[in-house]
């Protein structure tokens, strides 16, 4: 097991959290105050790009990018989050602890329009 050194985290990022108001008819719709997201946390983190590809949804031609984005192990990051890394905002597809306990890997997916 490899702990996680503070050495290797040298990015700062945003976690994001899905901010949802009633929408007046007894369900809920992005905050437009927020664009849907709020920021509840910016730890430091170990950010590497994994692989690229592209992805054609709803007929629009997008590059996807996955990554990996390891932090230090909390328990409040889940797959409905977001991470944004400067001008980059990425879909937490999967978080798990690192195999020494002390750390989360996220699997990340960032897309842009082509």
């Amino acid at each position: 097991m490899t702990a996680l050194s503070s050495t290797r985290l040298k990015h700062q990022v945003t976690l994001l959290a899905p901010d949802d108001i009633d929408n007046g008819r007894g369900g809920r719709k992005p905050n437009p105050a927020t664009g849907g997201w709020k920021a509840y946390a910016k730890p430091w983190a170990e950010v590497i790009a994994l692989r690229g590809d592209e992805a054609v949804r709803q007929s629009v031609e997008r590059s996807a990018q996955l990554w990996r984005v390891e932090i230090r192990i909390r328990d409040d990051v889940t797959p409905s989050h977001r991470v944004r890394w400067g001008t980059i905002v990425m879909q937490v597809k999967a978080a798990a602890p690192n195999s020494a306990g002390d750390g989360l890997v996220m699997t990340c997916l960032s897309e842009r329009t082509a």
